[in-house]
């Protein structure tokens, strides 16, 4: 018979406070890849920008926010690490900082009237926002990760569960966003982030009112952090900043596969929303992979599982770089995921070994300096991250420039944006003069001649088109769309917009303005397919291609050089470090008590 071992109340309060820490990051998680995965998709796909506008705020957005960031991520680690709340140490700043970033996150995505140099200045200011807020939510719940236990196996657990949730909130906004918003990509955004910040608002609040933090060892109780205290921890702290190095590399790496992967699904396959299954398959994979990361590190150690995990991926990406350029390897959406899972499990398997090495320099500090300073040390992890953010806005805003795919993708945000207008218009006397005035402007488009910026000009000054932020550049996309009537049971075929001039429509009825669906004959129908997919060419394609997969493996294999060549926490070095640690605790209050 097997003796049943007891469990302790520490052990008991770990596994809970380990399973409310852990699921709360769904939710945090579904917020970041909002704004980490597609702020520029929603700028790309639904504003009318110039590429000097584009370029503007995605340099405003990078190197702005990073300069924001080079005071605030540091100045909010010294503020949480010297805090003396009654209500903790670290709950305080994740809850102000989830309502905060809930409510400028609903803010960024419902604002929707400005447009050109207006929007760029407002989306600076909002996102400039979300950093600050999103920063004071960030740094409390990673320093909080590392204050749970200093168990080895109580670690792992813990890191385990909180990057498998994150990796669920992931895989739920990457699937749900990508499913919902081609098409329709304004107004699905608006719902997207009332729904994506309630939800990270909610979650935060549960953990936050239910967790319980651990009691702060005596030397913190009365400490305060001075910003020149910060500073030497994390410069005489050379283990958390070789970590950073690699961290910054990992992250640019990973990051632009799904900066650019739209672009690439868009030009490869087209625009719908099929991309969901290739987003399911990475979360299923990423999902599993952490899942199982314990044991594979296990057998295998963390260095070596490292190693092996970057050549996975890099055969993923090697795979996808292939594809599409013979017959033996089509570009379609079975052959992407299958070389997408090598990509997937092999950056999950090193994600999860990486943020371990990360929240180990806790102790390492601790062994160091007699200094534990979650705070201070967890404050590289989100600068390092947004950091990286801001090389891959970087990297992407070059290649989709210089490409020349932003310009071709200007044909689908005109879609998108006018399909918005259309969609919200009270009467149908106002989409009647909405349609005789495309119409009229379209028709104009037949002489070769035709000065677009004078098509332009004149469609600003066009009561009924006046405020629709539409270009003469990419007014012939605009006739591609189909205008749909809406009947008891759906919507009906009326016709293409290019050819509504002078066609009678019933002045009781509502009209919809439709990218793709089927037209009267049955035949299925994609102008943003017709304006992007079909008119994209062959440096169009290499630039993309290479960004995502030549680019990435890069990255990855420096993030891996960095890790071998300079971390020394291995298994062993960290048993050694808690050994050390606790013989000093013992030494110090063997001393206090022969004292008293």
């Amino acid at each position: 018979m097997t003796k049943a071992v007891a469990v302790s109340a520490e052990d008991r309060q770990f596994n809970r406070n380990k399973w409310l820490f852990g699921v709360s990051g769904i939710g945090r998680d579904m917020s970041y890849q909002l704004i980490a995965s597609f702020l520029l998709t929603y700028i790309q796909f639904g504003m009318t920008l110039s590429i000097v506008q584009f370029t503007t705020i995605s340099l405003l957005i990078g190197v702005g926010g990073r300069i924001w960031d080079a005071v605030n991520d540091p100045m909010m680690g010294a503020i949480i690490e010297g805090s003396h709340m009654k209500f903790g140490k670290f709950r305080p700043w994740i809850l102000m900082g989830a309502v905060l970033t809930g409510a400028i996150i609903i803010a960024m995505f419902n604002v929707q009237s400005l447009s050109g140099w207006s929007f760029v200045v407002f989306m600076a200011v909002m996102y400039l926002l979300w950093e600050s807020a999103f920063t004071m939510n960030d740094i409390g719940y990673w320093s909080m990760l590392a204050s749970l236990s200093s168990k080895k196996e109580q670690r792992n657990s813990a890191t385990m569960l909180t990057v498998v949730f994150a990796g669920v909130g992931a895989f739920i906004a990457q699937g749900g966003i990508s499913f919902l918003y081609p098409g329709n990509v304004r107004q699905a955004f608006r719902w997207i982030s009332i729904a994506v910040a309630l939800i990270f608002v909610a979650m935060q609040t549960i953990m936050v009112l239910f967790i319980r933090e651990r009691p702060r060892a005596s030397m913190e109780k009365n400490e305060k952090v001075s910003l020149k205290q910060m500073w030497d921890t994390i410069r005489k702290n050379d283990q958390v900043l070789w970590m950073t190095l690699s961290m910054l590399f990992y992250n640019v790496g990973s990051s632009l596969l799904v900066g650019l992967a739209y672009n690439l699904y868009y030009l490869e396959i087209g625009y719908d929303g099929n991309a969901i299954v290739f987003i399911a398959i990475f979360g299923i994979f990423n999902i599993a992979a952490q899942a199982f990361y314990p044991k594979l590190a296990q057998k295998l150690g963390r260095k070596k599982l490292q190693t092996w995990s970057i050549l996975v991926a890099c055969f993923g990406y090697l795979g996808i770089a292939l594809l599409g350029w013979t017959n033996i390897l089509p570009f379609n959406l079975i052959t992407l995921s299958i070389f997408g899972v090598f990509v997937f499990v092999g950056q999950a398997l090193f994600y999860m070994a990486s943020i371990i090495n990360m929240t180990n320099c806790v102790e390492y500090n601790e062994y160091k300096r007699g200094e534990r300073n979650e705070a201070v040390v967890s404050t590289l992890r989100p600068f390092m991250a947004k950091f990286a953010d801001a090389l891959k806005y970087g990297i992407v805003t070059l290649v989709l420039t210089v490409s020349m795919v932003y310009g071709l993708s200007q044909n689908i945000s005109t879609l998108e944006v006018q399909k918005g207008h259309f969609d919200r218009m009270e009467t149908t006397a106002e989409q009647v003069q909405y349609i005789d005035a495309v119409t009229e402007y379209l028709v104009m488009l037949d002489d070769p001649n035709v000065d677009l910026d004078e098509i332009t000009e004149l469609m600003q000054n066009n009561d009924a088109l006046k405020g629709k932020q539409i270009d003469g550049k990419y007014l012939a996309a605009l006739g591609d769309v189909a205008i749909m009537k809406q009947t008891a049971e759906g919507t009906e075929f009326v016709g293409y917009l290019k050819d509504m001039s002078g066609v009678a429509l019933d002045a009781d009825s509502k009209y919809v303005m439709a990218i793709s669906g089927k037209d009267g004959s049955g035949n299925d129908f994609n102008a943003a397919n017709d304006n992007f997919k079909a008119e994209g060419d062959l440096s169009m394609r290499l630039w993309i291609r290479m960004s995502v997969t030549v680019a990435p493996m890069i990255f990855l294999l420096l993030s891996l050089l960095v890790q071998n060549k300079k971390f020394i926490i291995d298994e062993d070095y960290y048993d050694m470090m808690l050994s050390e640690i606790e013989k000093r605790k013992q030494s110090d209050e063997a001393q206090t008590a022969s004292a008293e």
